[in-house]
This record gives structure tokens, sequence and C-alpha cells, in this order.
């Protein structure tokens, strides 16, 4: 008879599994070891506090509060993550360094990259644009700072990254718990169904706030971000531009590939052109989280008169063609 056996002796002890999250009675309190990842935004600062009242208020010894600087943020973004440190708990913020052991540093506020270069560093080291396709900077500058942290402080992989996603994003939560990774995930807000409301209600009720507006949140130049919201940022912010339209000329190649004039030609259109009002309604409604786990912003709205190219809009349209015409069965004549 063979000695080779498919089950352990009986001696052999079970591996214990880490303790699972208490969703069926309280969500935000996530067990340790865990990172709280802040991205500067209402969304995560909202679930820190809902998880910091889940405990009392004292977070414990081993669940994390991380925010990790890419250099490319709004600077009052950077205020926003600083007041919250002051205000409710201390705040891990930590930067990609290639040259550092893990290929992270920690910093502080008055520290923190302002002008792109982890950004920088990044595609020196890759020698390759982020895009669409490869969304490599989320990753790189977000997610192995995090990891680099985490393992420092002796917990090598064995983690969970808790994210701000919110019971109206299922698609995204859904992509994010799909894919395989070294450490779990949990997504409290979705567990709890809390929605942006949730959000906006709490933030009105406080007496400090994020001021960054919605076109320039996360990363100013983000590529992800849909083209008018990425104008109306240039025109506020050209210097980041021009860093992201040198990187563009340094590598050869483009963020958006749909958009062969690259992010120069962003500089230069919105320097000749003014700021239409429709531009500003579209950077106000449609904005975009920068996370890994969701496309680009959708496309704008069809007109009303329901035309699209190709089906005769220039000739048909009112807001083409102004008041001052006249229809004739079915077609349309200045008058």
């Amino acid at each position: 008879m063979s000695d080779f056996c498919l089950t352990p002796p009986p001696s052999a002890e079970p591996k214990l599994s880490r303790p699972e999250r208490v969703t069926n009675r309280d969500p935000y309190r996530v067990p340790g070891p865990a990172v709280v990842s802040v991205s500067g935004g209402r969304t995560s600062a909202y679930m820190l506090r809902r998880i910091l009242d889940a405990y009392g208020g004292r977070l414990p010894p081993d669940v994390h509060v991380v925010f990790a600087n890419t250099g490319e943020e709004d600077a009052r973004t950077l205020d926003f993550v600083a007041q919250l440190q002051r205000r409710w708990c201390h705040i891990t913020w930590v930067e990609y360094d290639a040259s550092a052991p893990g290929k992270w540093r920690e910093v502080e506020y008055e520290t923190a990259s302002r002008n792109g270069e982890p950004f920088a560093e990044l595609i020196r080291t890759k020698r390759h644009l982020p895009n669409g396709r490869m969304r490599f900077c989320t990753q790189e500058l977000k997610l192995m700072p995090m990891r680099g942290f985490m393992r420092a402080q002796g917990y090598g992989d064995d983690w969970t990254n808790v994210v701000g996603l919110r019971a109206d994003e299922p698609k995204r939560v859904a992509t994010l718990q799909a894919r395989e990774s070294a450490w779990d995930v949990a997504c409290p807000m979705y567990d709890a169904r809390e929605g942006k409301s949730h959000v906006m209600d709490f933030w009105k009720r406080q007496d400090f706030d994020l001021e960054t507006p919605a076109h320039m949140g996360n990363c100013v130049g983000c590529f992800l971000k849909g083209r008018a919201i990425r104008e109306r940022a240039a025109r506020e912010a050209p210097a980041a531009f021009e860093r992201w339209a040198k990187h563009e000329m340094t590598i050869g190649a483009r963020f958006v590939h749909q958009e062969p004039e690259g992010y120069a030609g962003t500089l230069d259109r919105v320097r000749r052109l003014p700021l239409l009002p429709l531009d500003a309604d579209d950077a106000e409604t449609v904005s975009l989280p920068c996370d890994c786990t969701q496309r680009r912003a959708p496309r704008r709205p069809p007109c009303s008169c329901r035309r699209g190219r190709g089906q005769g809009h220039a000739l048909h349209c009112d807001k083409v063609l102004g008041a001052q015409h006249v229809r004739i069965e079915g077609d349309t004549w200045q008058s």
C-alpha cells in the first residue's frame, strides 16, 4: 500500500483564517491589520469618520490611515487631508520613490511633493506613459507605496485595503473585488448601503469642507477625465498641463490616444478659445474619481434635438441654427 496520502495527518493543525468583516452588524468596524485609504476626497474622508465612530473615536493600533500623494493633486486637496489629520486622527503620507527601499518614502504635509515629482519619476523609470489601456499610475503611485508601508510595519501582505466605494458604485465594487491581489479589499460604504447623498449631507453639517472643485479633483491633469473637464482644469492650472505635455514630448507618445494633438494641443486650445457656458456645465456635472477600477468619463449626452452626427444635426438643431429660422416640410431655411 502506498504511503502517499492526500489528507494531512491527524496531528496537523489547520491554518487559521483571518477574521471576517463584521458586515452583519457594523461594516465600518473593519478588523486589522488594515489600511484606510484616504484619497483626499469627500467620500473617503466620510468613510474615515464612520470608521472612527465605529471604534469610539480611536482606531486600533493595527488599523492605519494612509494618504498616497502623487504630486499632481490640487493644493487644496492636500490642505483638506491636513485638516483631517489635525481634527480627527493621524494620517500617514506616502509617496513613490524609485530609489528608496520598497520604492516608497514617508512624507508630511510640509514636505509632500506639489509639482508632480513622483509622477515624473515613475514615467522616467517606466519609460512609458500611463493611459486608458495601461493605467499603471494608480498601482505604482498609490497601491504600491501603501503596500510598502504595511510591509514596513511587519504585516507582509496579510492586511485589508479599506476603499471608499459607495453603494451607488456597484460596478466599481464588483470589478475591484473580482481582481486578485495579495491583500484583502473591503468597501464598508457599499456594505452599509450608503451613497453620495449620505456623503453630501454629512459635509453640509460640518464646519470645514473640501475646497477643490470637481474638475480639479485627484490628479489635476488625469487622462481618465473627460475632455471638457481637462480643458477647464488646463485653464486653471496651466503649469500642471505643461508638465504633462513635456512628458508626452519626452516619451514621444500620448496619454489619450484619441487626441493626437496631446496636452500641448489642449493648452493651445484653451488659450485661444473662451470658456463657454456649456463647457462649464459639463465640467461640474461629469467628474471621475481617480481609480483603476473605472474607465474614462462617459461622452457628453446627446443634444436635446435627438439628432447626432450624420443625422442632420447641423441642419435641424435650434441650438446650432439659432432662433431666427423657419422649418418647411422637415427642411430648415434661414429667415
